[in-house]
C-alpha cells in the first residue's frame, strides 16, 4: 500500500496540469469553429452585445456646397445569458493508495479527456447553434430567406442566406454539389452562390455589402467532392458549356475561396444534421467586430486542484475530487456571414 503523502499529492495534480494543458492545445489547433465564430469576453451573467449596421453613406451636395445630409448610425442590441458546464472526478482514497486501485491512471485520463473537451467545448456550441437555427436580432431565423438589410427600414431590401428549392429572379434555389450532380454543376452551383452573395447590399440600401468569400464548410459526405471542386485542376465540359475541359484551379483561385473545412458535426449523424447540405463562411471586408456566430466567455474552463495540504489534512480525506467549471453561451451573429447551401 502507498501512503497519500503531500508530496505524492503535489506530484500528481502537477502531472494532471500538464496533460490537461497539453491536450487543450493539441486539439485547438484542429478546430474549425474560430473560422465562424468570434470568441469575446463577458463581464456579467447577462451580456449586452450591441450589433452597429453600417447604415453611412456619403452623397453629392448641390454645387458650391450646400447642404449636408446628417443621419444616425442604426444599431441593435441582444441580450444573451452566460449558462454555466461542469465536471468532474471523485477517487476514493483506497483507489490513490493501493496499487491495484488504478487510480493515479484514472486521474490523469480525466484530465487527458477534460483538457481536450475545454478545447472543444466551443465547437460543440457553435455547431449546435447552428443546426438549431435560433432567431437573429432582425427577428428572423438564422438561416432565412428574407432578411432585411436593415431592420429598421420597412421598405428595405431583402437578401437570403439560405439556398433551397424556391428560386425567384437573381435568388438561387437548391444548389447541390453531391454525387446527384456532375462536378461541373456542383462548381456552377458554387458560382451562383457567390455571385448572389456579391449582389447583397450594405443597410443604406445602396452599395455592395463587400463580403470576401472565406471557406466551404461541408459534412465528411461531401468531403471528396469539395476537394474534387476546389482542388482539381480541370475538369472535363459538356458539349453544351464548350465541351473539352475547363480550368478549375484558375476558377476557384479568383473566387478567392480558400481551404474547404470538414465539420463532422454537420453530417448525417448528428441531430438535425445533413450529408448534402453545406455553407460558405464570409468576411465583411468594412468591419472584423464579429462573426456569424459570438461566443462569449464570463469564465473560461479551469480546473479546481486541492493545491498544497498537510499530512494531518490528507488523513481524514476519505476521497478527492476535482472539478472543471466554466461560464459561457454561444449565439447567433450577422447572418450576411454565413450561407447555407441545401440540395433541394
Amino acid at each position: 500500500m502507498a501512503a497519500i503523502t503531500p508530496a505524492f499529492l503535489f506530484d500528481l495534480e502537477s502531472n494532471m496540469r500538464l496533460i490537461t494543458s497539453r491536450q487543450y492545445e493539441r486539439l485547438n489547433k484542429a478546430l474549425w469553429w474560430p473560422k465562424m465564430a468570434k470568441r469575446m469576453p463577458s463581464g456579467a451573467k447577462k451580456e449586452r452585445v450591441t450589433w452597429l449596421l453600417d447604415t453611412a453613406k456619403i452623397e453629392r451636395t448641390i454645387s458650391g456646397g450646400g447642404q449636408v445630409s446628417f443621419e444616425d448610425i442604426v444599431s441593435s442590441t441582444t441580450e444573451f445569458e452566460n449558462l454555466n458546464a461542469a465536471a468532474g472526478l471523485e477517487l476514493k482514497k483506497e483507489q490513490l493508495e493501493d496499487l491495484d486501485g488504478n487510480g493515479v491512471q484514472l486521474a490523469t485520463h480525466w484530465a487527458r479527456q477534460i483538457g481536450a473537451y475545454a478545447a472543444y467545448w466551443p465547437q460543440k456550441m457553435v455547431a449546435a447553434a447552428l443546426l438549431a437555427n435560433g432567431t437573429t436580432y432582425d427577428t428572423k431565423a438564422f438561416f432565412a430567406t428574407d432578411h432585411p438589410v436593415n431592420p429598421y427600414d420597412t421598405a428595405s431590401p431583402t437578401f437570403r442566406n439560405k439556398f433551397t428549392s424556391t428560386a425567384s429572379g437573381i435568388y438561387p434555389g437548391a444548389l447541390p454539389i453531391d454525387a446527384s450532380v456532375t462536378v461541373e454543376v456542383a462548381i456552377q452551383n458554387l458560382a451562383k452562390a457567390i455571385a448572389y452573395i456579391a449582389s447583397i447590399k450594405m443597410p443604406n440600401g445602396v452599395d455592395p455589402r463587400m463580403l470576401k468569400v472565406g471557406q466551404i464548410f461541408h459534412p465528411p459526405a461531401l468531403t471528396a467532392r469539395v476537394q474534387q471542386m476546389t482542388s482539381a485542376k480541370f475538369i472535363a465540359q459538356t458539349v453544351g458549356s464548350a465541351g473539352g475541359s475547363g480550368d478549375v484551379e484558375s476558377m476557384i483561385r479568383n473566387m478567392g475561396l480558400g481551404e474547404p473545412v470538414e465539420c463532422p458535426e454537420l453530417g448525417s449523424a448528428f441531430t438535425s444534421g445533413s450529408d448534402t447540405t453545406w455553407y460558405i463562411g464570409c468576411e465583411d471586408l468594412t468591419s472584423d467586430e464579429l462573426g456569424a456566430f459570438v461566443y462569449l466567455e464570463r469564465e473560461p474552463f479551469s480546473v479546481v486542484y486541492h493545491g498544497p495540504q498537510t499530512d494531518a489534512e490528507l488523513a481524514k480525506s476519505r476521497k478527492f475530487q476535482w472539478v472543471t467549471e466554466g461560464r459561457n453561451v454561444v449565439g447567433p451573429g450577422h447572418p450576411f456571414l454565413l450561407f447555407r447551401c441545401e440540395a433541394t
